[in-house]
């Protein structure tokens, strides 16, 4: 895989999944308020994404030094 396509599919797979976590609010306002297996879920996910956006970025900071 090219280095120059990496970006472009994720890309589209942020996209991708920021347009299922937008959909599934939808049943957990209506149906899975009172689930804490569902709220430690979409945490874990979170705490998950944030380290790697991080990651990303310290990536693209330390190929902007080169």
């Amino acid at each position: 895989m090219s280095s120059k396509k990496t970006p472009h599919r994720l890309t589209i797979v942020h996209f991708t999944l920021a347009a299922v976590w937008a959909l599934l609010t939808i049943p957990t306002v209506v149906w899975w308020r009172e689930s804490i297996l569902w709220v430690a879920f979409m945490s874990i996910y979170a705490i998950v994404i944030a380290h790697l956006s991080a990651a990303g970025a310290a990536r693209a900071e330390q190929e902007a030094e080169k």
